[in-house]
C-alpha cells in the first residue's frame, strides 16, 4: 500500500511537471537527408526494445532536465524513472508512436544517432531508417524519420523522409501515428496539424520533407 501511494504521488508530480511548459508548433518542408557517420543502436529484430543514449548535453523538456534518454523501438524518446521500488519509462517525444515499428525484412533497417555542431549549438539527431510495421504481413511498408534534440532546450524537431505505407495494412486499421512532445499531441492533417492535449493521433502520415518544430520561449 505504501509503495502504491508513493508511486501514485510521484506519477502525479511528474505529469504535472510535463504539463508545466507549453510548446508552439510550426510545420514546414525541407529536403530530407539521411544521417552520415551515425552510431547504430539497433540489433536484429528490434521490436519492443529500448536503446540508451548518454546525451552529450542535458536537454530540457517541459520542466524536466534530462541527461540520459532511451529510444523506444516504437519511435518514442523516453526517460527512465525510479521511485518507491518501481522502475518505469515515460515518453518525452512521440516521433511515430502507437504504430508498432519493427526492423523491416530485406532492407537496411536501423535505429541510429549522431551529434553534430559546436557547443552551445549542438544537435543530437536520432534516426529511424526504413522501419517496418508489425501489422504489415507483406513486409512491404516502411517509414523514415528523425528526431532532432537541440542543445538550447528550446527547440525540438520531427523530420520525415521517404515512405512506402498503406495505413490500414501497416497500422492495424489506424490512419496515422501519435506525434507530440511532453503532454501535447498533434492531430489533424499532416500538412497543417494542430497541437493540443488530446491524443487523437494524426489523420494521415507525413510526406517526405515534412518538418515539425516544437519551440518554447
Amino acid at each position: 500500500m505504501k509503495n502504491t501511494f508513493i508511486f501514485t504521488a510521484f506519477l502525479f508530480s511528474f505529469v504535472s511537471q510535463m504539463q508545466g511548459q507549453t510548446y508552439s508548433l510550426a510545420s514546414s518542408t525541407q529536403a530530407y537527408s539521411t544521417l552520415q557517420n551515425d552510431t547504430i543502436l539497433s540489433d536484429s529484430g528490434w521490436v519492443g526494445k529500448l536503446y540508451p543514449i548518454a546525451m552529450p548535453f542535458p536537454i530540457r523538456i517541459s520542466s524536466t532536465t534530462i541527461s540520459a534518454i532511451f529510444i523506444n523501438s516504437d519511435g518514442q524518446i523516453m526517460r527512465k524513472l525510479t521511485q518507491g521500488g518501481f522502475t518505469f519509462y515515460r515518453s518525452l517525444i512521440y516521433g511515430f508512436g502507437n504504430c508498432g515499428l519493427r526492423q523491416k525484412q530485406g532492407d537496411t533497417s536501423q535505429i541510429s544517432f549522431v551529434t553534430e555542431g559546436v557547443s552551445p549549438n549542438r544537435i543530437t539527431k536520432i534516426q529511424f531508417r526504413n522501419a517496418g510495421f508489425v501489422g504489415d504481413e507483406t513486409h512491404s511498408d516502411k517509414i523514415n524519420f528523425q528526431v532532432w534534440l537541440h542543445e538550447s532546450g528550446k527547440l525540438y524537431e520531427l523530420r520525415y523522409g521517404p515512405k512506402t505505407v498503406v495505413p490500414i495494412r501497416a497500422m492495424n486499421g489506424a490512419y496515422g501515428p501519435f506525434l507530440g512532445i511532453g503532454a501535447q499531441y498533434m492531430r489533424g492533417t499532416p500538412a497543417s496539424p494542430l497541437l493540443g492535449t488530446l491524443d487523437y493521433g494524426m489523420n494521415g502520415i507525413p510526406d517526405s520533407g515534412r518538418v515539425y518544430r516544437f519551440s518554447r520561449p
